[in-house]
């Protein structure tokens, strides 16, 4: 029986690659190839995403895991999805005998599904997913297997929830900036409307605000492009 938690083995692996520098579709890329090399029965491996509702195949290894995903994108319903949706592996153990998801089972069968294995990715509430593995063949996925598979994906799911961290950290900083260049810009502007008019910083004010309202300008476009052309520099 594989260990999932040995240091020497498949989680050591799987450490590296999401503690890597790569980026995050890189990173991604490479679990799912770890996942199909490590893990018994697997044919194909995907990771399913679904950011505010919209679902996506963030790594595939191969086209039949692509075009199952791809498949329950086209119903909005099969294990990939659900399994992000209701927080639980799910399990087709023989596509044969699967009364859940007729309308997918049906379709996948044809496509050469013979079981799978999804398991959730509880990311953050707005991002969900799911670690998919797909074997053409029958009752693919042992126990050992199954509880692999959720060792590896508490590890993805830490992983992207790190990224997504990172990457809402970026982003606030950004538009940090971004306010702080805006400000900076709009009294440049307040400034060169006290001087034309001879008034006070809230009366320039005033005037910069009406006259964004009347031509239905955002405020900072009109105050890069005051500044713009009182100095004969452009204003990024």
């Amino acid at each position: 029986m594989v260990d999932p938690i040995d240091p020497t083995g498949v989680m050591a692996e799987l450490l590296r690659a999401v503690g890597s520098d790569q980026e995050m579709t890189i990173v991604l890329q490479d679990v799912a190839e770890l996942t199909k090399r490590r893990i018994p029965g697997a044919d194909d491996v995907s990771i399913t995403l679904v950011r505010h509702e919209n679902a996506s195949t963030a790594a595939a290894t191969g086209p039949l895991a692509a075009k199952l995903d791809e498949l329950q994108y086209e119903q909005g319903y099969g294990p990939c999805l659900d399994a992000g949706r209701f927080d639980e592996n799910q399990h087709i153990r023989d596509v044969n005998t699967e009364a859940r998801w007729p309308a997918y089972v049906l379709k996948a069968r044809r496509g050469g599904l013979g079981s799978s294995l999804s398991v959730q990715l509880p990311v953050e509430n707005y991002l969900v997913g799911a670690l998919n593995l797909y074997s053409v063949n029958p009752n693919a996925f042992s126990t050992n297997s199954v509880t692999l598979a959720g060792a590896l994906a508490a590890h993805i799911t830490a992983a992207l929830s790190h990224a997504e961290s990172a990457q809402g950290h970026r982003l606030r900083a950004a538009h940090l900036e971004f306010a702080l260049e805006s400000q900076a810009i709009i009294n440049q502007a307040k400034g060169i409307i006290m001087v034309q008019n001879k008034c006070s910083a809230e009366a320039a004010f005033g005037m910069l605000r009406q006259l964004s309202m009347d031509k239905n300008i955002r405020l900072f476009d009109l105050a890069a492009s005051l500044v713009a052309s009182a100095s004969n520099h452009p204003v990024r």
